[in-house]
This record gives C-alpha cells, structure tokens and sequence, in this order.
C-alpha cells in the first residue's frame, strides 16, 4: 500500500490492522465453538477438523474470497499423505492434519501410550494408500506419450520503467529465448503474467510481430492486458498459434489488486483506490485449444482457487498452464507460498502443471503433486518441461467440492443435536415437568 498505493506509511499500518482484524473474526468465531467443543466428552476428534473445514470454506467464499495458505498447504512437500486431495481436496487434506494435531494434543495432555499408538497407526494407513495413489498414477502416466513446452522466467519486475526502445529490446530477446527453446524440441512456450507493458490485440504493430514469429517458429502462451474499452479491461492469456488468436479473461480478480471492493465507502483510501485500476472479470472460464488437445489456464491467483481450475478440468482440461507476476511479492516468502498452493491443483485433479513467473518462480509439477523444476528467485532462466496430456478426470474433478459441504452439513447436524440435548436436559429439570 505504501510502496505501490501511494499512501502514507501510518495509514498503510491502520489499513493493514484493519484487514488483520477483519480476517481474524473468522478464526475468533471458530475459536468460539473449539472452545465449547473441546471439553465435551467423548473429546470430539472430528468435531474441531469439521470446525476448521467449515472456517477455511467461509474464507473462501465471503466477499470474493481469498483463502491463502490454509493449513493444508504446509503439507505440499509430504508426497504420500496429500495424495488424499485426488479424493476431497486442500480441505481434506486440513480436516486430516488437524485430526491429527488434535490427536496429538490428547496425547500431551493425558500422557496416554493409546493416542500415540493411534496416531502412529493412523499415519502409516494414511501414508500407505497415498503410496498406492502414486503408483497408480505413475503407472498410468507410463502409458501416455511425453510432450514438451519451454517456460521462460524473464526476470523482470512490473515497476520497470519502459519505453518503446526497452520494449522492442525486451520482445527481441524474449523470442530469440523462445526459438531456442524450440530447437531443443519445445512444441509451444508459456510467457509470464506482464512481461511487458503493450496491448497485442490493439496495436497492430505488436500484434503481426506475435502472428510471424508464432506461425513461423513455435505458439506462444503469455499473459497480457486487453484494453478493449475504458470499462473493459482484462487480464487475459493470449495465445498466439499464426493467425489463430484466443484468449482466456481472467474470471477471479484479486481484491485490493485487480479491483477494490466497497470503493464507494473506502474514500478515506483514495490514493489507494485510484492507483488501483478495476479490471474486468471474465465472463466465463473455458480451455484453449492447442495442437488437438485442451489447455487450462488459470491466471496467477486464480491457481489458489480448488473449484475454479477443478472447472476448467471438467470442461476437457488435459493440462495445467498458468502465468502470473509474483514481483509485488518482492523477495519475501509469498512467492513460495504461491507456488506450495498450485502443487494441490495438480493433485485434486491428477494434472501437469506448468508455471510462468516474470521473475519467480517458475516451475513444472507433475500429476502426484512432485515438483520436477522450480526455478530461482528473482532469476533470468528458460527451462524445457517434459509433460503429458492427461485425459481421465478424477473423483474431485466431478464431484468437486463436496467434502467442505460435507463439512459443513455434518457441523449444523451436530449444533442441531446439541441444542435439543440441552432442551431435553432443561426440561427434565424443570419442577413442572415431574408428576405428582
């Protein structure tokens, strides 16, 4: 808000207290009904995952959503156990952690030799049909022929100052990276959200060089604004294949980001609000057609979102291919984090995974959620991914989000039960219930 907002720094600090609070009521009202559920006995071990779950859907739902790392992502380097997501998703995977985080808490408490024992027990089943999980699907993989894509990282930061010199420079090199990839065997490459600052699709002058260089040497995937109009303006993919030009409008926008919500009564902020340009939301997610196969393109943090790409699956998706500009993330952990959130993409619905980032990080992920290459840090590098076209849809890509329903359904019925128990207890109570 400071850096790029234009705001102050004292009034960055109250609007980030501001946010911080607003997020946190959600955890406060979780908390509230852990509290009240943890002394109940039987000690409920479902109960609080089921609480959680519910928490983590609210996140994802309310104005917009934008649930970021939710518990299960810390998890995206533990192959066996997240291999459960094929069947529920991130949610399950948090509805199994804190379980056993529940479990564990017991064990310290109680100090009783049957709660390790069960969690023991409990994570060698859970570890051990992720193991079978696996196999099935590297198994299946064997038997689909590999294919090839170049991902280019640029290294360039979206607060780089361009002018029609510098822009002509930056395409040169960017193309000359492309055919290189190329003549290693790449059938198309994938540019980053925002490379550089230019409208294909309305300039013409832009526009011919993508059309030459596409039909003549390899198709281009890359992240691009379309500014159709004042009022219409996306975040698009563009791909460029010769003549053929389609494209993808992001549908997902980020809040504070890509548009401002509650603008009219956020006029205390306005230097935030009008550096803040609104985009305009897709009208629908659908694939491109690549060579004969299907392509889903989710844009930057749309990647964060299980229902979303879960959609572009269902709709014939045979790959994951996703563009972003993590550069307003400077060099914190957030890239990172981005990066540990796609891993489940890949799982949730048995994909490869392709990432383009303008200066990291960039990588490919194949369908058990192991990440084949990931590039450095704000780092220039063009790597040559190896992937297959996968066409079988899983159990969350056609039931999609059932589990956190479930959840959710499974909570209200035992509030329900709760409160008639107390009735009852009430009511046995009472001095006029009794018979004389």
């Amino acid at each position: 808000m400071v850096k790029y907002g234009g705001t102050s720094a004292f009034l960055g600090i109250i609007s980030l207290i501001a946010v911080s609070i607003f997020l946190s009521l959600f955890s406060g009202v979780a908390g509230i009904f852990i509290g009240k559920a943890i002394y109940k006995k039987p000690f409920p071990f479902i109960l609080l995952p089921l609480i959680w779950v519910s928490r983590d859907w609210v996140i994802e739902k309310v104005f917009g959503g934008f649930p970021w790392c939710l518990a299960g992502y810390s998890q995206f380097k533990h192959l066996f156990f997240i291999q459960w997501a094929e069947w529920g998703g991130i949610h399950l995977i948090t509805f199994l952690l804190i379980y056993f985080n529940v479990m564990i808490y017991k064990m310290i408490r109680e100090k009783r030799a049957r709660y390790l024992i069960t969690i023991l027990a409990s994570l060698v089943f859970i570890d051990s049909i992720g193991f079978g999980l696996m196999t099935i699907q590297q198994r299946r993989m064997k038997q689909i022929s590999v294919n090839q894509a170049g991902i280019i990282q640029p290294n360039i930061t979206h607060d780089r100052i361009f002018d029609f010199q510098s822009i002509s420079m930056e395409l040169k090199r960017l193309f000359q990276i492309s055919e290189s990839l190329k003549r290693k065997g790449a059938e198309f490459v994938i540019w980053p959200e925002y490379t550089i600052p230019i409208y294909p699709r309305q300039t013409p002058f832009y526009l011919k060089q993508f059309i030459d260089f596409s039909g003549r040497q390899i198709p281009i995937l890359a992240g691009f604004t379309d500014y159709q109009s004042q009022h219409d303006v996306f975040n698009a993919m563009l791909l460029f294949n010769g003549n053929q030009v389609s494209q993808y409008d992001k549908v997902r926008l980020t809040p504070f980001g890509e548009y401002v919500p509650f603008r009219k009564w956020l006029f205390f902020v306005k230097k935030i609000t009008d550096e803040i340009g609104d985009f305009t939301p897709g009208r629908d997610i659908h694939t491109l057609s690549l060579q004969g196969h299907r392509l889903a393109t989710p844009i930057c943090y749309e990647i964060i979102y299980p229902e979303l790409v879960k959609d572009f699956i269902a709709q014939g998706g045979e790959i994951i291919i996703t563009a972003s500009n993590d550069s307003w993330f400077g060099l914190s952990s957030a890239p990172y984090q981005h990066l540990s959130m796609a891993v489940f993409r890949c799982i949730e619905n048995r994909r490869y995974l392709l990432r383009s980032t303008s200066n990291g990080i960039s990588a490919a992920i194949d369908p058990t959620g192991k990440i084949i290459y990931q590039a450095e840090m704000a780092a220039e590098e063009s790597y040559l991914a190896r992937f297959r076209y996968l066409p079988h849809k899983t159990f969350f890509t056609r039931i999609g989000f059932l589990f956190p329903l479930l959840s959710i359904f499974l909570l209200m019925i035992v509030l329900i039960l709760d409160i008639v128990h107390r009735i009852k207890m009430r009511s046995r109570q009472s001095p006029h219930s009794s018979i004389s």
